[in-house]
């Protein structure tokens, strides 16, 4: 399993390393040029989202999870609409609105007077805005989720010894969500390092665009295949440093059946505020761009093909669901192993397979393109009469688990990092195995980390454009790969299409996720 997993990342080792060993000039070449300034650039965009998801991510979590005001309800699921929302997407939106010619720029000047400007937004603030608008979400539901799932005692013993509700936050509450809280920020950076679309609209250079201007812009494989190591080796040194943050301090959450929320209620003011501060994530990164499509959409010129959108929107719930599936399966196993074995080399082989978030789509697709057609050729020349894998959909949900099977990971493992190993000796002493164990109290333990995993899967396979592009079957187009055709030749209103149906499929499974997690709360009064 791990060998087919790692098989992209081999290619492109050994495609890096030999390009080392023909012009070794290369690397000191991309140091003295490139290098500097994607390496500044890339860590000024990091550090930007992972600060500004943070905050849109924990807080709101926290509010709507210990506290009771008026829309508390409402926010609780409005809060994950963004994850629906594509980065390129939600880029093309804000740049119709407020680029010097938008009409929210354009309006603004008008009432302000005509020497007022908005600060451009094709710049790396801008990316850092558009980013942290789409992957909150990553933070937030991962926070939310071991918010809801501490024992509320608790808060009630912090708050007996004198602690403020902020101080019993800080100290308690904080503590006690950190490894789903860095679990979550892992995948925010991993999605950032391999974030293209929205990068390249803005003209943001970072490793990830580099990669693609090298490779499929001026042909330098080699080139590109060593600037894609050193994001590899970038990503490895983060999973390395999460898991060690998070093994440090093992925090466990002991509420279940029969304990309930106790959230303290607000009033007035403060109940407004926290209202405000919380909905304004999902008004820029949901509310706002939507709208902006939907006026895109009414200005259609042309008859709509909803025949055809109908047709992207099945292909893309179709690969969505067939690769959240296979990537839960994985995530389950792994995931367990990792738990039972206690041994390095799982441990080891468990960190490489999550570098597959970091991979660029394009890059990928091509390293994973090049082996399947190595063994086309060699299933051909057999006469073996094997269906070709190159340009299947088989190869797309290949495709998918190696890049998207971490994010159905992490939340798997941050499920299993909450249940103290005492309950798997209580289980043992009982004479159950650990396949027993697993089925009979982990995975009824693990529903809401499971259902988490695979909406995480769903959603990033359904929004994913550029591996889609390169391995799709011929005539089978997603509703990302049309969005993406019609906003290349600037046809934005005909974009806005595809981008809106991408946005009502992406919500199904967070309305099934919503459903879910209903269903725990219940459970829990």
């Amino acid at each position: 399993m791990a060998v087919l997993l790692l098989l992209p990342f081999v290619y492109l080792i050994g495609l890096a390393g030999l390009s080392l060993f023909q012009a070794p000039q290369v690397l000191g070449h991309l140091a003295q040029t490139t290098l500097p300034g994607l390496v500044a650039q890339t860590l000024y965009l990091c550090f930007g989202v992972v600060v500004l998801t943070s905050t849109m991510g924990v807080l709101p979590a926290w509010w709507v999870s210990a506290h009771e005001f008026p829309g508390r309800k409402w926010l609780e699921w409005l809060l994950l609409l963004p994850m629906a929302m594509p980065s390129y997407v939600i880029a093309y939106a804000y740049t119709d609105a407020l680029q010097y010619s938008g009409w929210l720029a354009t309006s603004l000047r008008g009432v302000l007077g005509a020497d007022f400007r908005l600060p451009e937004i094709r710049s790396t603030s801008g990316a850092i805005l558009v980013l942290s608008f789409v992957l909150y979400p990553y933070v937030y539901i991962m926070a939310r989720t071991a918010f809801l799932g501490r024992s509320p005692s608790m808060l009630d013993a912090a708050r007996s010894l004198g602690h403020s509700a902020t101080s019993a936050f800080l100290r308690v509450g904080l503590p006690v969500a950190r490894p789903a809280w860095v679990a979550g920020l892992a995948l925010v950076l991993m999605e950032t390092l391999a974030e293209y679309g929205a990068l390249a609209y803005f003209g943001v250079q970072t490793f990830t665009t580099a990669i693609f201007n090298t490779w499929l812009n001026m042909g330098d494989r080699e080139s590109a295949a060593l600037l894609a190591v050193m994001l590899l080796l970038v990503m490895l040194m983060l999973i390395t440093f999460e898991s060690k943050a998070r093994g440090r301090a093992q925090y466990y959450t002991q509420s279940g059946r029969g304990s309930t929320v106790d959230r303290k209620r607000l009033k007035g003011q403060q109940a407004a505020w926290v209202f405000f501060l919380s909905a304004m994530p999902v008004f820029l990164g949901f509310i706002f761009p939507l709208c902006i499509l939907l006026t895109l959409v009414v200005d259609v010129d042309t008859a709509i093909n909803w025949a055809g959108s109908f047709e992207w929107a099945y292909h893309s719930a179709l690969l969505g669901g067939m690769a959240a599936a296979v990537a839960l399966v994985l995530a389950v196993f792994l995931a367990y192993v990792k738990r039972q074995a206690q041994v390095w080399w799982v441990t080891a082989v468990y960190r490489l397979i999550s570098l597959g978030y970091g991979v660029p789509g394009a890059i990928l697709a091509i390293a994973i393109l090049l082996p399947l057609a190595r063994v086309d050729q060699f299933t051909y020349t057999l006469g073996m009469g094997i269906p070709a894998l190159t340009g299947s959909v088989l190869a797309l949900v290949y495709a998918y688990n190696v890049r998207f099977t971490s994010a159905a990971l992490q939340s798997v493992d941050s499920g299993l990092q909450q249940i103290t190993r005492h309950i798997d000796e209580s289980a043992r002493v009982l004479g159950r195995t650990p396949r027993q164990v697993l089925w009979q109290v982990h995975l009824p333990v693990l529903k809401g980390s499971l259902a988490t995993g695979m909406l995480l899967v769903m959603v990033d396979v359904i929004k994913e454009l550029p591996a889609t592009l390169v391995l799709r079957p011929f005539d089978f187009d997603t509703l990302a790969v049309k969005s993406y055709q019609f906003a290349s030749d600037e046809r934005l209103t005909e974009a806005a299409v595809p981008a809106l149906m991408i946005v009502l499929v992406a919500l199904v499974p967070i309305l099934l996720l919503i459903r879910q997690g209903a269903r725990q709360a219940r459970s829990r009064v």
